[in-house]
């Protein structure tokens, strides 16, 4: 077992099965043993985003967010924030194209790169160190309080928010909570954790089938909604793989779209490793769209 899991299975002995979105967040985001706190290497060994591959993803992006300062009339400090930005890869191409291409535009940039993981923000720091220096970028543990002009940014972040396990069984939705039994984790079949789960997609106007897994995004919703209550003037930019929820939920996807990552390869034995294999589902851009203009 990893160190996690036996924390995770002690956990559930002392105090009973957890949501899947639960079990999620600790894989994914625990301080010590979470996926998103090892150092960045160990994320290659399983899979690439564009940000790895080549500057130019960032470059382009920076020209877009150079149009949105505009189409904002040109106020005099446009903060770029980055959620789940890692090591700050990103984050340092942006600004050195910005202030080599764009000088004007770097001058009123403020950049918060947003990132979980305490490692993380410490090798981001050191990555834009001439750009902290010359304070336009900072990382945080958190998104600002409030956010006068600017653009909230993520690629790839919401695929790896947390989510619960739904199952249609006798018509009724049913939550897949995690048990551990006999040395293993297991599927634990029980009624909705929360109500929050049926709004979820009767707002949605979801009619999942008998059988039919699928996943509820909740967290994503929290944090769209949460972006929109700081978010001033402005635009959220997301960058992600995903369907609108008629997709998403149809009968393509009777298994739902949650999969394991580990050695470049996919598998739904999401207990396998925790902490040690990424864990993802796809994103709904319909969720997203609703959730987020709930809040303006």
């Amino acid at each position: 077992m990893t160190p996690l899991a036996e924390l995770l299975a002690e956990r559930i002995r002392r105090f009973g099965p957890l949501t899947f979105a639960d079990y999620m967040r600790e894989c994914l985001y625990h301080p010590i043993h979470g996926y998103y706190s090892k150092p960045e290497s160990k994320r290659f060994a399983d899979y690439y985003t564009s940000v790895d591959v080549h500057s130019i993803f960032a470059r382009l992006l920076a020209r877009q967010f150079l149009e949105m300062w505009e189409s904002l009339g040109g106020p005099r400090e446009f903060t770029l924030v980055e959620a789940g930005a890692g090591v700050g890869r990103f984050a340092g191409y942006v600004l050195d194209f910005c202030e080599a291409q764009l000088p004007a535009f770097y001058d009123l940039l403020r950049y918060v790169a947003v990132e979980r993981s305490a490692l993380r923000r410490e090798q981001a720091t050191i990555h834009s160190k001439h750009h902290a220096a010359a304070g336009h970028f900072v990382a945080s543990a958190e998104i600002p309080a409030h956010l006068p002009a600017g653009c909230f940014f993520s690629n790839e972040l919401v695929d790896a928010l947390p989510v619960h396990r739904i199952l249609i069984a006798g018509g009724t939705l049913k939550e897949i909570l995690v048990g551990f039994r006999d040395g293993h984790f297991i599927d634990v079949l029980a009624p909705l954790s929360t109500c929050a789960i049926t709004e979820y997609f009767a707002v949605q106007g979801i009619a999942l089938s008998e059988g039919q897994h699928a996943e509820a995004g909740l967290e994503v919703c929290d944090w769209i909604s949460e972006i929109g209550r700081r978010l001033e003037r402005g635009y959220v930019l997301t960058i992600d793989y995903g369907h609108p929820a008629a997709d998403l939920f149809d009968d393509h996807h009777m298994r739902g779209t949650l999969l394991a990552y580990q050695n470049h390869s996919a598998s739904e034995d999401f207990y396998a490793s925790p902490g040690e294999q990424d864990l993802t589902t796809h994103a709904n851009f319909t969720a997203l769209e609703l959730w987020g203009k709930r809040s303006g």
